[in-house]
């Protein structure tokens, strides 16, 4: 898993530099895998990470996470691990199941105070980014051909 992690990274760090905008992958799982999702966004003082989901399933609504419910474990089966090379929180999904499938990606939140537009005050507004990074989680044995594949496609072009 670690070399699988690994070329994950490099590939979104050589597709960030050639100037592509955002990049897929797909991750295969099986029931009961425990897998870590990169974040490729950074935190800064006043600045939160949010994870989401999207899923095909038409019975599965779509998921948004904060870094802040998940340091306190308030999702069961989701936890944020801290990784200090980006200044980031990853997501670690554990014991997956069917209803975890789906497309996850992070992004950012930040409070920012603003003027109300004239009336004399200010108001606060949230201002949420997202990552370049998205990952599609689906059951089946592990790829790490097709991840390969994956980042010489983004490495050509």
């Amino acid at each position: 898993r670690f070399w699988f992690f690994l070329t994950l990274f490099l590939c979104a760090v050589s597709s960030s530099q050639d100037g592509i905008s955002a990049a897929e992958v797909e991750l295969r799982v099986r029931p009961g895998d425990n897998i870590t999702l990169y974040c490729d966004c950074t935190i800064t003082t006043g600045v939160y990470i949010m994870w989401y989901r999207n899923c095909s399933h038409t019975y599965q609504p779509p998921l948004v996470i904060s870094a802040k419910d998940l340091i306190y474990n308030r999702l069961p089966g989701y936890n944020v691990v801290w990784n200090p090379s980006n200044n980031s929180y990853d997501l670690l999904i554990e014991n997956i199941t069917e209803s975890d499938l789906g497309l996850y990606y992070c992004g950012t939140v930040e409070n920012k105070v603003v003027d109300d537009g004239g009336k004399g005050g200010i108001k606060q507004k949230e201002l949420y980014l997202y990552g370049n990074i998205s990952t599609r989680i689906s059951l089946g044995k592990n790829s790490y051909y097709s991840v390969f594949i994956f980042c010489l496609y983004l490495w050509y072009y």
